[in-house]
């Protein structure tokens, strides 16, 4: 049905539109936000809000001289009333608005009303709106406004920075509406992905912080723990990107899929990397592929490009360590921590109406729930997850209506946990090993005894990796804390015991027709060979080792497909370092006799992260053998004096190849001529340098090596002059190959901020929950 709402009958517009939004999906509390958004985004109003049950009539107010549309000036004491109906269709009519009169006419006689600006998400005919404005008048009000659910629906279709704003709306209406037709088609099975969930979304503080990174930088790294909202608000960018920048979209997940997209000719591509560094473990090929790809990444959001990056916090953690942030600092500047803790509890309330209200519970169910629903919001172990299993009827079978039964649903999530640690790397389930050991508090400093050793040993892992976990997982799974008598490390929270008392009850099957089935790659990302501890992979029992070292073998040298040689030695050595357990690694090692020269090859800079991880992992095995061991040693020594590389100079992982006298021997000698080496390395790196690349990029790694090299060894004779000479020099060398320019500042973009509203609330907001 089509209609002329009032506001076009007061100010003479004729405006035919049709409602496009399904506001009556919103709730009464969401709906008042939206008119308050409105109100500041659209009418250009600073709103004081109230939102409470006992709002005397107001659930907003502004005072000052407003011109409309048509040039009318309005000016006074302007009251903002919301009337929300869950009724679809439904037609706003005198009765509706009875009890605001006796509201309207007290605040008139305080002098707080002069013109009265009715918002609803209903419809409203001319007779009823004549009717109600006259009512109004009646008891003192000089002006009447009524805006219903067309004129919100027309507002919020014209305005895509209030979408932006207020991104749920992009789950309440046709999404076509708001594309162009190109751009539509273009996105379709992503928008098909992402529409059932948009419009159970909550706009929290995090949302806002990520939208000003992007706008600012062009780039965001979202980090939190498993289920903590991460993909809800990357999602809510991608619309907006859509929307508001006209871009479109890729859901992709290598950083060579990123590379294919990189369109010059594109005004504005919105790039979303889900789990860049690991869906549920860290894949150090992963982190190598981005390190390779950070000056074109670059490149791309100097051009307008946009780049969103998800990674659950415990992984990247990990990451961290061999991302190069000199190079591209964003990863610092513009990385947004989600911290299910800051949630307010207004912003949980909200996201726990939202699923129960569009989730497929019944009213009679919600009704049963409702009584306990504010003391779920409030439970500490609140997760969005929990707001999305109460709100399906899948997770709530068995559910009883009790405050205990609901309790024990919010604080016992064990299939979460279990599907998070199930996936886990091998050091940091043994270092909830460890605690588990423990009996649930792991006294720190950390004394490991020798049951406990092999304990480690069996699950993949040794004393000095599971100290490295402790403080990867701390804050996300487990917590330093202080007791009476000391610091102990013990769980976030009891639940993680639990979870991982199930996960050692499990028990391996038999996998020979699986594997004999399943491509080589594929085996690769299910399967270790071998129990190293690697959660949710299929264990190779000893009796296929033979078959899976032909198979690796027959991958490590396969020549003539489309992957790049770089790409497929990184995950080989990814995948020997990471997923096989030493008796598989001997098999290995008798069938691929050449792979020890091949190790020893590429061990240079370029390749440092795979082949330094797997040679060192043969190290602590004792697979190494000695001559091998020697020329690594004197490739690394050479390399830092003929003025390669500076990396061994600081490197403890690669100090580990050293024997403590040889180690001695060496930094004793790169001390004697520590101005002469650097002046080398620096000489060396600049020759290199393409005119056509960015000089900044080309020097961040030897930077970066100058700072390490500073913090290994402070003690050094003249380090800091020294040092600070060579910086001195590169950025010398920058100015000069960039004409004179200074170095380049992060780009800063001009953004947008949203509408701020000071609230107040005491009326539930989960009253209508079962309407």
């Amino acid at each position: 049905m089509r209609y002329r709402n009032s506001w076009n009958q007061k100010f003479g517009l004729h405006v035919m539109i049709s409602q496009k939004y399904n506001l009556y999906q919103l709730g009464w509390h969401s709906f008042q936000q939206l008119c308050l958004a409105v109100t500041t985004e659209v009418l250009g109003q600073t709103v004081e809000s109230y939102l409470d049950g006992n709002d005397g009539g107001r659930d907003g107010a502004f005072q000052g001289v407003w011109k409309t549309e048509k040039g009318q000036a309005l000016a006074g004491q302007f009251v903002i009333q919301c009337k929300f109906t869950a009724r679809r269709g439904h037609n706003l009519t005198r009765s509706d608005i009875a009890e605001e009169l006796g509201k309207a006419e007290k605040l008139v006689q305080r002098g707080l009303c002069d013109v009265y600006l009715l918002m609803t998400n209903a419809g409203i005919t001319g007779v009823s709106s004549a009717k109600i404005r006259e009512t109004f008048r009646a008891v003192g009000v000089k002006d009447v406004l009524i805006f219903d659910s067309t004129w919100l629906c027309q507002k919020i279709e014209m305005s895509s920075k209030l979408r932006m704003n207020v991104p749920r709306l992009y789950g309440l209406g046709d999404l076509s509406h708001i594309l162009d037709e190109r751009r539509y088609k273009q996105t379709k099975a992503l928008l098909s992905e992402l529409k059932p969930d948009l419009a159970k979304t909550v706009v929290t503080d995090t949302y806002h912080r990520a939208l000003r990174a992007l706008e600012t930088h062009g780039f965001v790294l979202l980090v939190g723990e498993p289920a903590a909202g991460k993909t809800t608000i990357a999602s809510l960018l991608a619309m907006c990107a859509m929307d508001v920048w006209k871009s479109q979209v890729f859901k992709l997940t290598t950083p060579e899929q990123v590379s294919a997209h990189w369109n010059t000719e594109e005004a504005s591509r919105f790039i979303w990397v889900d789990d860049a560094f690991g869906v549920t473990q860290y894949e150090s090929h992963l982190v190598m592929g981005w390190n390779r790809t950070l000056d074109g990444l670059k490149a791309m959001i100097k051009l307008g490009h946009r780049v969103v990056m998800t990674s659950r916090d415990y992984i990247y953690n990990q990451a961290r360590r061999e991302l190069k942030k000199t190079s591209f600092p964003l990863f610092d500047e513009s990385q947004v921590v989600i911290d299910v803790r800051e949630l307010s509890l207004r912003e949980k309330e909200q996201i726990l109406y939202n699923h129960l209200k569009l989730g497929n519970q019944g009213s009679y169910v919600l009704g049963k729930l409702k009584p306990f629903l504010p003391a779920v919001a409030s439970s500490p172990r609140f997760i969005p997850e929990t707001a999305r299993r109460l709100g399906n009827s899948q997770y709530t079978k068995s559910l009883k209506y009790s405050e205990s039964s609901i309790n024990e649903f919010v604080v016992k999530q064990e299939q979460i946990l279990l599907d998070t640690l199930y996936n886990m790397d091998e050091h940091s389930r043994a270092a909830l090993a460890l605690i588990y050991m423990k009996e649930g508090a792991l006294e720190s400093p950390v004394t490991v005894t020798e049951q406990e050793q092999r304990a480690l040993q069996r699950l993949g892992s040794s004393e000095a990796n599971c100290l490295r976990a402790l403080e990867d997982l701390n804050g996300s799974f487990v917590q330093l804390v202080d007791t009476e008598v000391s610091r102990i490390w013990r769980y976030k929270h009891p639940t993680v015991g639990d979870a991982f008392a199930l996960i050692l009850a499990g028990s391996p099957e038999h996998l020979a027709v699986f594997v004999e089935g399943t491509a080589t790659e594929r085996l690769m990302d299910l399967v270790t060979c071998g129990n190293v501890g690697v959660t949710k992979a299929s264990i190779i029992p000893p009796g296929l080792f033979e078959e899976m070292a032909m198979r690796i073998k027959a991958y490590r040298t396969k020549k003539g497909d489309q992957m790049p040689h770089h790409q497929r030695r990184e995950r080989f050595y990814s995948f020997l370092s990471g997923r096989c357990s030493r008796d598989f690694l001997i098999k290995y090692l008798c069938a691929d006799q050449e792979l020890l020269e091949r190790v020893v090859g590429d061990f240079s800079r370029s390749w440092i992260g795979s082949s330094l991880s797997f040679a060192k992992r043969l190290l602590e095995l004792r697979l190494l053998p000695e001559d091998y061991r020697l020329r690594i040693v004197h490739r690394l020594v050479d390399d830092v004096l003929t003025g390669e590389e500076l990396v061994a100079i600081h490197d403890a992982d690669l100090h580990a190849f050293f024997t403590p006298a040889e180690l001695e021997d060496f930094l004793g000698e790169v001390k004697e001529d520590l101005a002469l080496i650097l002046e080398s390395v620096r000489q060396n790196c600049t020759g290199m340098y393409e005119f056509d690349g960015d000089a900044e990029s080309h020097i961040s790694e030897l930077l970066e090596d100058l700072e390490s090299i500073l913090i290994a060894h402070p003690t050094w004779p003249d380090i800091e002059h020294i040092i600070s000479v060579e910086k001195r020099d590169l950025n010398d060398w920058v100015l000069d190959v960039s004409d004179g320019d200074e170095p380049s500042e992060p780009m800063i973009r001009s953004g947008s901020k949203p509408p701020v509203m000071t609230t107040r609330r005491d009326r539930s907001i989960f009253d209508d929950i079962d309407i």
